[in-house]
């Protein structure tokens, strides 16, 4: 029963995490991944450490709402609300913007201002819903005007009687026969009325008669209401009554009185219900034009301070926070022109779609007029135009209260707990077009704003004590919606709630916080290479446990965090792209809350040779274990220092004290890279395709290779069941090679061979970096004595 010597190739470490049986698993998957990054590129990296960019308050803040605004490569702000206030700060300078709150502050107010508030950025406009408060209309009515008439004489005819009836007093004119040419001048349809204005002005005091033309305008001089008739000996078509409403919009003469308004109230040959015209001029008597208005002594307006509030970009730099002016209701009534739906409701979701703004409440969705994001209002009762608002609800056997709104693949994707429906229209999106269909059914969880990247939404479920994510498609093929579980493999691993989710589309990363570990950002990393998915990798990364992340934004291939410690809300970016580098370096330093000397307040002290460095935040002494302490590394330009050279110091208070002149330095916590190889076995061709474990032997490891690129430092535990740990470094520097330079900071590439002399089953191998140096992983190799009974066939 001799061993074979065997060894076999693992060709990479970038697939992530797996809690499947270690025989199910992918060779390069491992059973543990802390603070490393998995790259197709570079391959399994230390991850990149995060630069302090601002300090948003000195005192510990609750919790707060962000919203990222990316308004092109040269700017990109943070917008930052929390404890009532609103604080915009330049991502790529952390400084502070201004803003003007001419009114909204009161909007700003919750309990829990992440989970209270939504926005959307159009242009220089970003606008801002807060989720606790009920949309509702404004006490603002529409004008009612006091009771009036008009008295139309339509036509003028001899020998005709024309008798108008004012609260119960009567006045005639009669028409000569025409016998005599004189007689033409009587019969004028605007002689006519003036005749009846001295004939009424006598027999109905009280009145105020105003003639314009051929039409007569009446009111009473108190402003009460009043009868009035008219009739004629030409079977009462020469004249004609418009008061309060008429039959056609051909009742009305073509003169009226500037404001003069009326219904419509419509006909069987009319293809609309009432609606409301009035008479426009700008001045009282000059010539005007009938137009569509609105019903006196109805609700015309969305109160504003109920209402999504803006944030506006000026021309200045500066910002203003402010409540918008929202296009009143100018046509119908309510009936015809109803307030839209989320009035009375509180809004679930803000969001912009086929150039309309758009709010989900409970179980509608409302679009603004197209290119007109102020306006929720139709422009006509008569007619419905391809640009009016959309108002529309989902229909479904179950309660499905929306909650989330993205942009899909030209349509759509409403979220409701259980449901997904998709909006949409064959070309434009109209009224008329609009169709909302349920298209899946998969549980959602509702904390988190499902996140786009590239050709797919991820959405987050809860799967009992832990979270699930959901990666949602079109398929190619039967052009149907479908979703697959990208955690399948590691079900019990990201933890429940899931609050927050960030995606970048350059670096197909998925960034994930979770209400139950607030130090830790858990990382979905894919890659797909057409239709294969050639990646799909979970990981975390860690912080010290007094660290809070709150929120965290992707802007391309920058990570920005807001992250909570005992001194204050700090802002930290994370570049995650490869081949980032600092100043001075090939490489980026593995440092958190990094800062250069620029940041911090340095002086020296000749007397006693000492260099006094106070960073822009506190230290956190006594608050870190050894492993994620501050660390000081010397960079080009100093003096008397090497770059990379690391500096000891003493604390003092806040302030790190060094010995001697220290000019040119990098500042910043370290941080422990770890990661643990899947147990490693042996792998045949299955007969249906595809790999299946080798189970029947024993073996026994020997040692096994690691291929490294651009490492600086890097250290191998290998600790066998019940035995103590073994550990094996590399420290950069090989012997003969050339960039193995005394003074500078030693990065090689090559192998690097370690012992095991362990069953693969009864032994902990861990990859370990707790420096500020940089490590990548390409590949791995592992020789092992491998002892069976029989032959296999």
């Amino acid at each position: 029963m001799a061993g074979a010597l065997i060894s076999t190739t693992i060709p990479n470490l970038i697939n992530g995490v797996s809690q499947q049986p270690y025989a199910l698993r992918l060779a390069s998957q491992c059973e543990l991944q802390e603070n490393a990054h998995s790259s197709v590129v570079e391959g399994l990296r230390k991850r990149p450490g995060t630069t302090h960019r601002a300090k948003i308050t000195n005192a510990p803040a609750g919790e707060l709402f962000t919203h990222t605004i990316n308004r092109d490569r040269n700017e990109q702000y943070e917008v930052i609300v929390g404890n009532g206030a609103l604080k915009v700060y330049d991502l790529k300078t952390g400084v502070e913007k201004t803003v003007a709150f001419p009114n909204g502050t009161a909007y700003l107010a919750a309990a829990d201002p992440r989970s209270a508030f939504k926005a959307v950025t159009i242009a220089d406009y970003t606008f801002l819903i807060n989720r606790t408060i009920t949309v509702q209309q404004d006490t603002t009515l529409s004008a009612s005007r006091q009771p009036e008439a008009i008295v139309w004489i339509k036509q003028g005819a001899y020998g005709t009687k024309y008798s108008i009836n004012l609260n119960g007093n009567t006045a005639e004119v009669n028409t000569p026969d025409g016998s005599v040419a004189a007689h033409i001048a009587q019969v004028q349809t605007d002689a006519i009325a003036a005749n009846l204005i001295t004939a009424i002005n006598s027999a109905a005091p009280g009145f105020t008669f105003v003639r314009s033309g051929s039409s007569i305008w009446i009111r009473k001089n108190d402003g009460n209401d009043f009868t009035v008739n008219v009739t004629d000996s030409q079977g009462d078509q020469a004249t004609k009554l418009v008061k309060r409403s008429v039959q056609r919009f051909s009742d009305l003469p073509a003169k009226g009185f500037d404001g003069f308004s009326v219904e419509i109230a419509g006909d069987q040959s009319s293809s609309f219900d009432n609606y409301y015209v009035k008479y426009q001029t700008s001045s009282g008597f000059e010539s005007g034009v009938w137009v569509e208005s609105v019903k006196g002594g109805e609700a015309i307006r969305l109160k504003s301070s109920t209402m999504a509030h803006a944030l506006v970009r000026e021309a200045n730099g500066t910002f203003t926070f402010k409540q918008v002016t929202w296009e009143d209701r100018k046509v119908g009534d309510l009936d015809s022109s109803p307030m839209p739906s989320f009035v009375g409701k509180k809004m679930n979701d803000i969001f912009f779609h086929r150039n309309r703004l758009g709010f989900i409440a409970d179980e509608n969705v409302c679009f603004s007029r197209a290119s007109d994001f102020f306006n929720f209002f139709r422009s006509s009762a008569t007619q419905v135009l391809d640009t009016d608002p959309i108002d529309a609800a989902v229909s479904h056997i179950k309660v499905s209260i929306l909650q989330h709104a993205i942009p899909f693949n030209e349509t759509l994707l409403l979220f409701s707990e259980q449901t997904q429906f998709q909006l949409g229209a064959v070309d434009l999106l109209t009224p008329e077009t609009i169709a909302i269909n349920q298209t899946t059914e998969f549980e959602c969880s509702l904390k988190a704003r499902p996140v786009g990247s590239g050709r797919n939404i991820y959405f987050t479920f809860n799967r009992g004590e832990f979270s699930g994510l959901r990666e949602y498609y079109v398929d190619g093929d039967t052009k149907t919606n479908d979703a697959n579980d990208v955690t399948s493999h590691v079900p019990a691993y990201v933890p429940k709630d899931i609050s927050k989710m960030a995606a970048s589309s350059s670096e197909d990363t998925i960034a994930m916080l979770s209400e139950n570990e607030r130090n830790t950002i858990y990382v979905y990393k894919y890659y797909w290479n057409d239709q294969e998915k050639l990646q799909s990798a979970w990981y975390k990364w860690t912080f010290p446990a007094t660290d809070t992340i709150l929120s965290v934004e992707f802007v391309e291939s920058n990570l920005y965090l807001i992250i909570r410690r005992a001194d204050g809300v700090f802002i930290e970016s994370m570049s995650v792209n490869p081949g980032t580098k600092d100043t001075g370096f090939d490489f980026g330093l593995h440092l958190d809350r990094k800062v250069t000397e620029a940041g911090c307040t340095v002086s020296y002290n000749a007397t006693t040779n000492k260099t006094t460095i106070t960073p822009p935040y506190a230290t956190e002494a006594g608050l870190l274990p050894a492993s994620e302490q501050y660390v000081i590394v010397a960079r080009n330009g100093d003096p008397t220092k090497k770059p990379g050279q690391v500096i000891p110091y003493t604390l003092s208070g806040n302030s790190l004290v060094v010995s001697g002149q220290l000019v040119n330095f990098f500042i910043g916590r370290n941080y422990v890279m770890r990661y643990r190889f899947s147990t490693f076995v042996i792998k045949e061709e299955a007969v249906g395709g595809g790999q299946m474990t080798v189970g029947e032997g024993r073996i026994q490891l020997r040692k096994a290779n690691l291929t490294y690129d651009l490492s600086g430092y890097f250290r191998v535990e290998v600790t066998p069941l019940r035995r103590d740990t073994y550990t094996y470094i590399f420290s950069g520097r090989v012997i003969g090679s050339a960039k193995n330079v005394i003074g500078q900071v030693a990065v090689d590439r090559g192998r690097f061979a370690f012992p095991i002399m362990s069953k693969n089953d009864a032994v902990t191998i861990d990859i370990v970096n707790d420096t500020f140096l940089p490590c990548a992983f390409l590949s791995a190799e592992w020789e092992a004595l491998y002892v069976i009974r029989s032959k296999r066939l």
